[in-house]
């Protein structure tokens, strides 16, 4: 199963935020381990309607969950087994006026690095709770009941941390002026590679303990 939360930035101007849930995409993405933004990752159509903005960076934050499922006495239980958590960039929804703009560059990296933050916080704070399995379990009358059950409980964790991560975006940009202030900038991306570090570490350690 999958959940997938996006959010569209729009820079170098004051930020329109767009927050959408959805079950899938179909739009190519990549991942952001696979390494820094470029050029090419940049491949939608600047539409003509939007004249002002000088790029757009759809990112999402998205889970694959599997489960087991029990029946007895004509009840069925179910829990997650295992939970994959990480974010994307997707190409398709995603376009740039100045791909030549190193400055504009960066600034988009650190709406994906924040991106990957709530990722990571994510994976930890549901790595935690998965070790009691009660945490993601539900039981019911139906399969489709418990189901149902358990995506609305992934569903309400996830759309919190999503949240959080719309009101980070929104600060970053408010706190560079999208971008434009240089010094400003300079201090955000330092503390965006101190979290990611120090984060990436707390994984690390959570997976050598499974």
């Amino acid at each position: 199963m999958r959940f997938t939360a996006a959010v569209s930035i729009f820079c170098l101007v004051p930020l329109t935020a767009g927050l959408v849930l959805a079950q899938d995409s179909v739009a190519k993405s990549r991942r952001y381990e696979h390494g820094p933004l470029v050029k090419k990752d940049y491949q939608g159509t600047v539409p003509d309607s939007i004249k002002n903005f000088a790029a757009s960076t759809e990112i999402e934050v998205r889970y694959d969950y599997r489960y087991q499922l029990h029946q007895k006495n004509q009840r069925f239980q179910i829990y997650v087994t295992d939970l994959d958590i990480y974010s994307i960039m997707l190409t398709k929804k995603s376009w740039n006026r100045e791909l030549y703009n190193v400055r504009l560059l960066d600034h988009e990296q650190g709406h994906f690095d924040i991106g990957e933050i709530f990722a990571l916080k994510a994976e930890i704070e549901m790595a935690r709770k998965m070790k009691d399995k009660r945490r993601f379990f539900s039981t019911g009358k139906s399969k489709a009941s418990v189901i149902a059950k358990l995506e609305a409980t992934l569903d309400q964790q996830f759309s919190r941390i999503v949240s959080e991560m719309k009101n980070e975006q929104v600060a970053y940009d408010k706190a560079t002026n999208h971008g434009l202030d240089p010094k400003a900038q300079k201090i955000a991306r330092e503390g965006h590679a101190e979290r990611l570090r120090a984060l990436q570490k707390k994984v690390k350690s959570l997976a050598g303990h499974q």
